[in-house]
């Protein structure tokens, strides 16, 4: 179960680097979707980024039956949106697209400080609001946090009872401790298989096995061996097989446990 994938194709040509002349033809939808089944990984779960995105996201998951979608603007996308559409229309589309067959969360949602902090006002904005359609709409969500876990907690705390995921987690036991009190899961993708996250492997023992979800945020993030490569949800094997050795538990069973958080969080109601 690849819990975080973007399948789109600019997300893909985003994420790599020489776009090969069969690139179309090699990481095309239904390709992607059929490498993923051969590689055992059986439901993918599609993540949103960007209101443009919707329909075309929707197309997907209608042409693929193990694959399910989110919705949600992604915190450096802020800017861009609230430029775009009004408050109201951001809520109306958010809203009527999580009424759609096999949307399942909200996301990815939350705050991102690496280029710095000069739009933080409209990255809380939004966040806020997005948090406050997930309550309403009773869906959990799936949160980006990258330099900005005390902020993201913080907000959290605003909105306490809203459930889901802290996606790509980076390795801060703070924050996965804050997090887990608050309810929410966290997933681990494949930055786990590197050899500069120790912080992370060492944290990973502190999660409990029925909160762990396992993801690739695919098409970055490629586990090792392919790091810096395309990353795509056929290789989210590489990760699990990282987790159980780290935890020294059979790899069935991290499957087995990880598969049924994700139906426990994304499939509720």
């Amino acid at each position: 179960m690849d819990s975080h994938c973007h399948l789109l194709f600019s997300r893909f040509k985003m994420g790599c680097g020489n776009i090969d002349s069969d690139f179309d033809v090699k990481y095309g939808i239904d390709a992607i979707v059929q490498r993923a089944v051969d590689a055992n990984v059986r439901y993918l779960l599609a993540i949103g980024t960007d209101l443009a995105d919707v329909s075309e996201m929707q197309e997907i998951v209608d042409r693929h039956e193990n694959v399910f979608r989110t919705v949600g603007i992604h915190p450096l996308e802020a800017d861009a949106h609230y430029q775009r559409y009004s408050f109201q229309e951001i809520s109306q589309t958010i809203r009527h697209n999580c009424n759609q067959p096999k949307t399942v969360g909200i996301g990815e949602i939350g705050l991102d400080y690496h280029y710095g902090q000069e739009n933080e006002r409209q990255q809380k904005a939004i966040f806020h609001q997005q948090l406050d359609l997930a309550r309403e709409c009773s869906l959990p969500v799936s949160i980006h946090s990258r330099k900005a876990s005390k902020d993201v907690i913080d907000i959290l705390g605003e909105h306490y009872g809203v459930c889901g995921v802290i996606h790509c987690f980076s390795g801060e036991k703070d924050f996965a401790r804050c997090a887990l009190e608050m309810g929410f899961y966290i997933s681990i993708s494949g930055v786990v298989t590197y050899r500069n996250a120790a912080e992370l492997r060492d944290t990973l023992k502190f999660i409990p096995l029925d909160r762990l979800l396992i993801e690739t945020d695919a098409p970055f993030l490629a586990p090792h061996p392919f790091r810096g490569k395309i990353n795509e949800p056929s290789l989210l094997v590489y990760t699990a097989s990282k987790i159980s050795e780290i935890l020294e538990l059979p790899l069935n069973k991290i499957n087995k446990c990880s598969s049924q958080n994700f139906f426990q969080l994304f499939f509720k109601r």
